[in-house]
């Protein structure tokens, strides 16, 4: 900062100690009894003025030094300026190609992620497809199902028919066999009595007529009571043969009616039991009827519920395949937007410069002044208090005995003094 130059023949810092401190090789008695005052005065103008040279050179070098500094603040700051301008048209070109980018990268990602969609969404209706054909098939197997059942109730009830039918054509001819055979029997006892009473009637008949021929024969024997009494036997024999043979038809006829009464209930316990069986057989019938109905109304009961739960989960179906849609179209990209750029960027306002402020020279102070006259009174003053000190000294060790022992006082070996300062004076 400074220019100072080292000269080895000018004057030395040793030369100027010794013209400040007055102990170059002139004598100056002024100087001397004044104490040196007089080259302190000499020195302190001589100072002042050095001092003053100083600061005016300080002032020049500084001023120069920030006249360069200004001008390298403007130089450095177009460069940075122009730097900062150059490196932001740079960023900005280059954002331009980073946003040209990730825009295309954005459409790469919307037509991948609408294709995959729209395959998510294609593979939904699939989906959907199958498992509604699934539920259409499992609604056909039912009804097939179904239909086997009911074939199978109505051939059941179709056999019960056919066996009913037989059963009853059986009991209808047992009726008939019991009817026909009650109807012979019957028949057979009245022919039987009918011929027991016609063989009755001729075996009166016979009885009658033998009863005559021998009321002819005793007629015609001799008269008299003999003759009376023999038709009178004769008579009274021919009424116990009619009477034998009455008793005899009266016994078969009740042989015959009770033949007939065994014969009529033997025929109706063995319609009534056709009767039974008959009715039996009804009831098997509408039982199977009722049961029929009753297969047919849970067969169509099941295939409604059937229906229903397959509604239900086409229903479901659909549901899930909507949740799955919307979750999809959630996931699908929107198309995306195209940014402006960013403003190209503009030059800052021109920075304004204000120049360093001049620097002025330093304040020097003016070199203090030296009464020359006082510094003489002065020395002499010391001189006199100098030579008195002495003379105290030397009393001093005379009193002590000697400089040896006011040494060993200073030393601490002897007994403080306590005499009062009074007595002493």
């Amino acid at each position: 900062m400074f220019n100072v130059e080292f000269n080895p023949k000018g004057s030395s810092l040793i030369d100027e100690q010794l013209s400040v401190s007055g102990l170059n090789n002139s004598f100056d008695f002024i100087d001397f009894i004044s104490g040196g005052a007089k080259k302190k005065k000499e020195n302190a103008k001589r100072n002042e003025k050095e001092a003053r040279r100083v600061q005016r050179r300080i002032r020049d070098i500084t001023n120069e030094h920030n006249d360069k500094l200004d001008a390298a603040d403007k130089v450095n700051y177009r460069r940075a300026s122009n730097f900062a301008h150059n490196s932001n048209l740079r960023n900005w070109e280059r954002s331009k190609e980073i946003q040209d980018f990730q825009y295309l990268s954005q459409l790469q990602q919307y037509i991948k992620s609408n294709a995959i969609g729209n395959k998510q969404l294609g593979l939904n209706a699939q989906a959907m497809a199958r498992a509604v054909s699934e539920e259409q098939a499992i609604l056909k197997e039912a009804f097939i199902e179904q239909q086997f059942q009911h074939e199978a109730s109505m051939s059941d009830l179709k056999e019960t028919y056919a066996q009913g039918m037989f059963d009853r054509r059986e009991q209808q001819v047992k009726l008939a066999g019991i009817r026909s055979q009650k109807q012979f029997g019957m028949a057979s006892l009245m022919n039987e009595l009918d011929q027991q009473e016609t063989q009755n009637a001729l075996e009166k008949e016979s009885a009658m007529v033998d009863s005559l021929v021998s009321e002819g024969t005793a007629q015609l024997g001799q008269a008299g009571k003999s003759t009376a009494k023999g038709v009178q036997a004769n008579m009274a024999a021919l009424q116990r043969g009619l009477m034998a043979l009455d008793i005899e038809m009266s016994g078969r006829r009740l042989s015959a009616n009770l033949q007939m009464a065994e014969l009529q209930a033997d025929a109706s316990l063995a319609e009534m039991s056709a009767g039974i069986n008959l009715e039996r057989i009804d009831r098997s019938i509408s039982n199977a009827e009722a049961e029929a109905k009753s297969n047919i109304k849970a067969l169509r009961a099941n295939m409604k519920s059937k229906i229903r739960e397959a509604k239900r989960n086409v229903k479901q179906i659909s549901l899930e395949r909507k949740f799955s849609d919307v979750n999809t179209k959630a996931g699908m990209m929107i198309f995306p937007e195209r940014l402006d750029y960013d403003p190209k960027p503009r030059k800052p306002p021109e920075r304004i410069f204000i120049d360093r402020a001049k620097v002025i020279a330093g304040f020097v102070p003016n070199a203090e002044p030296v009464n020359i006259s006082a510094e003489i009174f002065d020395t002499f003053t010391q001189a006199v208090s100098t030579v008195t000190t002495a003379v105290t000294g030397i009393n001093a060790i005379g009193d002590a005995g000697g400089l040896g022992n006011m040494f060993k006082n200073l030393g601490g070996n002897t007994t403080p003094n306590t005499t009062p300062t009074t007595q002493q004076q």
